[in-house]
């Protein structure tokens, strides 16, 4: 198993918070490895919050590696289901 880094994705996934998580992320991919991302607090999360986990998905894909969600908040699943992203973001679709 390769090794993984992990990111706390915070009660609010949204603009106001993308700054400090890009840090993160641009850490997360430059250690080359995949990365384990909890999203289980998230009460809240916007249209920027959820651009940023698709870009980092993205780039990850293109160098072997993934997300891996250790969890997931009702309301992270519904507003990606909402918009479409659940697939991009590697989340199970809401019923």
């Amino acid at each position: 198993m390769s090794e993984r880094i992990r990111i706390h994705c915070g009660e609010r996934l949204s603009i106001e918070h993308v700054e400090a998580l890009y840090s993160e992320m641009e850490n997360a991919l430059s250690s080359e490895a995949d990365v384990e991302l909890d999203g289980g607090d998230v009460h809240y999360c916007d249209t920027a919050g959820l651009q940023l986990l698709v870009s980092l998905r993205r780039e990850l894909q293109k160098t072997s590696h993934d997300v891996h969600w250790l969890a997931s908040s009702d309301t992270l699943r519904e507003t990606s289901g909402y918009l479409g992203l659940c697939s991009s973001l590697g989340l199970p679709a809401t019923e």
